[in-house]
């Protein structure tokens, strides 16, 4: 009986233990280091230097790739009990780290194996709610939202019975881990033609997602100033905020969305103007190549940092949505113009980024022909969450 209760009071001991156990996860950015991160995640600097001392024979902190991807987990005394790295979308290296300097590593590499299956589906309300109906996942939805950003603006023309087909990877690490990438896409909408996005990598490395003629679905300007991820993860049929695209008269949009929307440049450029307005309040205007001047008002607040004079990409966030301003609620007045003329930017013709180079389109065709392919097989259909 004595055994057993020391038994019983080691059990709940390790119980406790495992519940206090907190996960941090995280990936590096451009110009990030690990020790930087860590130190943002809490983690002492003492030790952070005693993790990289111990794992230095299987990781180099100093030169670790951009994007790679880490987990640890950690006790309620700081100290590091596990260190999971990801140095890139196959390898993943589980590290258990002994709470003496004389105990040797655990390392387990962990095998991902990858599967390519297709889903098919029908809008019911949304892209975001019919994705997770048939594949249980909302990232999917969002990556299709991505590829098709340039041709179809989700937030406003998606409709009830337009159909999609994705092909997709299905990744496993004994069991279901994650989506991949989708490796081809159609969606035939009730507002548009049918759209098609091929993945393709040429021979040089450079890869992007294609028309069945081989032109790049990407464009100079993105089709909406809003982010459809920052939408529909936060509204479903039981909190309805729909997204309204009001034209008007002077050429500008409004879109209504609610307050702390992000608010994401339509293309590359310089910003020229960031600060109040007497009618747009918060407000932001961008130089882009060839003339080009987008407009943004009535922001609740800007990104962090945002400055006059600074350089902006494609799809960043520079500020969130607000009523600031003569405004009468929650919108964002988007506005575009070339040589100082306002543009109908519903009308506005996009240029596009560069096609397959023509020597790679004889294997880009035959890539593309077993995509399709697939696409349509019965034999790939996924039918594990039916």
């Amino acid at each position: 009986e004595e055994i057993s209760l020391q038994e019983e009071m080691e059990e709940e001991k390790e119980k406790k233990e495992e519940e206090e156990i907190i996960t941090i996860n995280g990936n590096l950015q451009a110009g990030d280091t690990l020790y930087e991160s860590l130190i943002r995640e809490g983690i002492s600097a003492a030790e952070i230097l005693r993790l990289q001392e111990k794992v230095k024979s299987i990781v180099d902190f100093n030169y670790l790739p951009v994007g790679s991807e880490y987990s640890l987990k950690y006790n309620p005394e700081g100290k590091v009990t596990e260190f999971t790295y990801k140095p890139n979308p196959i390898d993943i290296y589980c590290i258990n780290i002994p709470a003496s300097d004389s105990e040797d590593l655990k390392v387990t590499k962990e095998e991902v194996y990858t599967e390519v299956v297709r889903f098919e589906g029908k809008i019911d309300y949304s892209l975001y709610e019919s994705m997770i109906e048939c594949a249980d996942s909302p990232l999917l939805a969002l990556q299709l939202a991505e590829i098709f950003a340039w041709q179809i603006d989700f937030l406003t023309e998606c409709r009830e019975g337009d159909t999609f087909k994705i092909l997709v990877e299905k990744q496993y690490r004994g069991e279901f881990y994650r989506w991949g990438k989708i490796l081809a896409a159609q969606y035939d909408g009730e507002l548009m033609s049918k759209h098609t996005a091929i993945l393709f990598e040429d021979p040089s490395g450079h890869t992007d997602y294609y028309t069945e003629e081989g032109k790049s679905l990407r464009k100079a300007f993105l089709r909406a100033p809003l982010n459809y991820k920052y939408i529909n993860s936060y509204f479903s049929k039981n909190r309805l905020h729909p997204i309204l695209r009001i034209w008007r008269p002077h050429f500008a949009i409004d879109y209504t969305a609610p307050t702390g929307t992000p608010v994401s440049t339509i293309g590359d450029g310089v910003v020229i103007y960031i600060g109040y307005d007497k009618g747009y309040g918060n407000y932001i205007k961008i130089r882009h190549p060839n003339n080009y001047v987008t407009g943004y008002g009535h922001l609740s607040s800007f990104a962090k940092g945002l400055k006059k004079g600074e350089k902006v990409k494609q799809g960043e966030i520079i500020g969130y949505v607000g009523s600031t301003g003569l405004s009468t609620g929650p919108h964002l007045d988007f506005s575009i113009s070339k040589n100082g003329g306002k543009v109908d930017f519903l009308k506005l013709k996009l240029p596009a980024a560069s096609s397959v180079d023509s020597q790679y389109l004889t294997k880009f065709h035959e890539v593309k022909n077993k995509l399709l392919s697939d696409l349509e097989s019965s034999a790939l259909l996924d039918l594990s969450l039916e």
